[in-house]
């Protein structure tokens, strides 16, 4: 049985899918395109101090430029002042749940096979 037997025009659905990918992509070539038109500011001076390595957004243990990672080293975090931060209690409460609300499903799976086991003997 082919999906044309059902009514479903495959054709339709592609074109439809394409079409809406094609306006997407468009949409974000629209959008950049804008910001490449801008032109530079005409007073651009250079700096005649050197270029510094100290962060004062976040207070590490390390240099930045060690710290930019997929895998950040020890010491390139801080130590978390908000409970909205990483390593708060928000994000230990939110685990927490995850954890039990596993627990409880395989405890359920657990008591439906140990249930379908005594029916078939």
């Amino acid at each position: 049985m082919k999906w044309h037997d059902e009514g479903v025009n495959i054709r339709r659905i592609l074109s439809i899918a394409l079409l809406a990918i094609t306006l997407a992509l468009g949409g974000g070539l629209v959008n950049s395109s804008s910001a490449l038109a801008t032109t530079p500011p005409a007073d651009t001076q250079q700096d005649t101090q050197p270029p510094t390595t100290e962060n004062d957004f976040m207070n590490l243990g390390r240099d930045v430029t060690t710290c930019i990672s997929s895998n950040p080293l020890p010491d390139c975090g801080r130590a978390p002042t908000s409970s909205s931060d990483r390593g708060g209690w928000q994000q230990l409460l939110l685990f927490l749940i995850m954890f039990l609300g596993m627990a409880f499903i395989f405890w359920r799976v657990f008591l439906s096979i140990r249930a379908r086991d005594r029916n078939l003997n």
